[in-house]
């Protein structure tokens, strides 16, 4: 493997060296060595080797960051999605129009997210995570829909008596960079997929995203802000999930949840024997890959 997470090559005695010449199974148990591997390297060894906007880490920290911002706030920063997902089922305006041709494909709509970087901010969430309160914040969030309110996680937010900033009046404050104006993607066909986006209105950083979400209105039938943060924080954490299962591993356990996550990983679940259903919120799942987990993984 190479510093930025390039794999020149890794051989296994039971597969075919072709792909080509693979079982489905047998080449996805491949794709998961290789991202594992990836896993292993930046968390052993702290290389950035994983693929942008699949970090678990990083997505870990959107769920926190937008969790904690208060409703007014989150509704300033991310309101253009809801607009975006409420035009498509009622007669509000929507923020880009889609072509008329694109009308019955579903519609992936989300703002692009960038954390902030530095060693100042890492120890701070290293801080973070030995705190009680951190441990009560993961049953919160580690709660099914509907189980536990936001409001219970930015209550156990607050005990967290961490000043990441002079100026932060929130953890979202602080750990939020920029964010990106709202976009719409949807797939044409199996190997085109498109996009519009907003016109951006300030500066974003020249690096890649650390987290897009891709929210399908027919899937949250959203009511109010409230609805919509607590199924924008849920969508983050399926996220999370995804990042793991597709290495082959089981998510931390306030991470196990079912609900749409990547939209590619939608397809595999649904479509695959080789996944259980996890983007099926009624799905009883009773294989989240413990035992191919390494014991002092988290």
């Amino acid at each position: 493997m190479e510093f930025n997470g390039s794999i020149e090559f890794h051989d296994c005695d039971e597969y075919a060296d072709k792909a080509s010449q693979r079982t489905t199974a047998e080449n996805e148990h491949s794709n998961q060595a290789r991202r594992f591997a990836r896993f292993y390297v930046y968390r052993e060894r702290g290389y950035d080797t994983l693929e942008p906007m699949r970090n678990p880490d990083r997505i870990a920290i959107a769920v926190l960051a937008v969790a904690s911002l208060e409703g007014e706030t989150f509704h300033e920063v991310f309101g253009w999605t809801l607009q975006q997902l409420w035009s498509r089922s009622s007669d509000v305006e929507p923020i880009v129009v889609v072509p008329q041709s694109a009308d019955d494909e579903l519609h992936r709509v989300g703002q692009d997210i960038y954390l902030r970087e530095g060693e100042t901010l890492a120890t701070e969430l290293e801080a973070l995570t030995e705190t009680e309160a951190y441990d009560r914040l993961e049953t919160a969030v580690g709660a099914k829909p509907g189980d536990t309110s936001l409001s219970t996680v930015q209550e156990t937010l607050a005990e967290l008596d961490l000043d990441l900033s002079e100026t932060a009046h929130s953890l979202g404050d602080a750990l939020l960079e920029a964010v990106g104006p709202v976009s719409v993607r949807w797939e044409h066909s199996q190997d085109d997929h498109r996009v519009v986006s907003a016109d951006q209105t300030g500066p974003l950083p020249a690096r890649e995203p650390d987290i897009r979400p891709e929210m399908i209105a027919e899937f949250y039938p959203i009511e109010s802000v409230d609805e919509f943060q607590e199924a924008f924080v849920h969508h983050l954490r399926c996220q999370v999930r995804d990042c793991y299962l597709e290495m082959g591993i089981a998510p931390p356990r306030p991470f196990r949840t079912l609900g749409p996550g990547f939209y590619e990983n939608i397809g595999w679940y649904a479509h695959h024997e080789f996944y259980p259903d996890y983007h099926d919120y009624q799905a009883e799942i009773t294989d989240w890959g413990e035992e191919h987990t390494p014991v002092d993984l988290y």
